[in-house]
């Protein structure tokens, strides 16, 4: 599952009557969506990493289909399209545990967004089977926690349960907080700044080109 933002030049569809000058419009726009997607990439990134706890290797640019923030389509020829896409698996809460190594029973800290930690405690780590699981783990562990006869978990939308009483917790995916679902996230947010910073390529590629 995958969510994406595109990088989108359009009504260059009848430039052919212009000649020469059509070509350098459209070398021009592929240049400045190819660069915009790229600087862009790396500026959600780090917006995404303000808003959660997560290393910059984390969502560096790996260049393979499992890259959880890529340039996943570049602008050519005649599509005029570039996509940042964002993969989304469930992020276990095992991966924003600051204190993996403690004994079975100590209280875990959490640090889910930068500057704040919180403290679960009966929370435990629990290795996952590999391969058995499509979640984001850190070194394929999951947080658990045994909850109470009529205890709930408040939002249901962070846990699976695995037997009775016993949950795995989860987190913001990076798919969650570049897009989600209700159309809000860092994507929507910088969709303006990402067209005025193409507007300003576009015209810097094609004055360089027609000079």
């Amino acid at each position: 599952m995958a969510e994406n933002f595109a990088v989108v030049v359009e009504g260059l569809s009848t430039l052919g009557e212009f000649g020469d000058i059509a070509e350098s419009v459209q070398k021009a726009a592929v240049l400045a969506i190819n660069r915009t997607a790229r600087d862009q990439r790396v500026r959600i990134a780090r917006l995404i990493q303000s808003e959660i706890a997560l290393p910059a290797s984390y969502l560096r640019e790996g260049g393979s289909d499992n890259s959880r923030l890529a340039v996943t389509q570049k602008a050519q020829g005649g599509r005029l399209e570039a996509k940042i896409t964002a993969r989304g698996r469930p992020t276990s809460l095992a991966r924003y545990v600051r204190n993996p190594g403690v004994k079975r029973g100590t209280p875990l800290r959490l640090q889910v967004a930068p500057g704040r930690t919180s403290i679960l405690e009966r929370a435990f780590l629990i290795r996952l089977p590999q391969g058995s699981t499509l979640t984001d783990t850190q070194f394929n562990l999951g947080l658990a926690i045994r909850l109470r006869p009529g205890e709930r978990i408040e939002n249901k939308t962070r846990q699976v349960r695995l037997a009775r009483n016993l949950y795995l917790l989860y987190g913001p995916s990076v798919q969650q907080a570049f897009l989600n679902a209700q159309g809000g996230g860092v994507a929507a947010e910088t969709s303006d700044e990402t067209l005025a910073k193409l507007e300003a390529e576009f015209s810097r590629q094609f004055d360089r080109l027609v000079k």
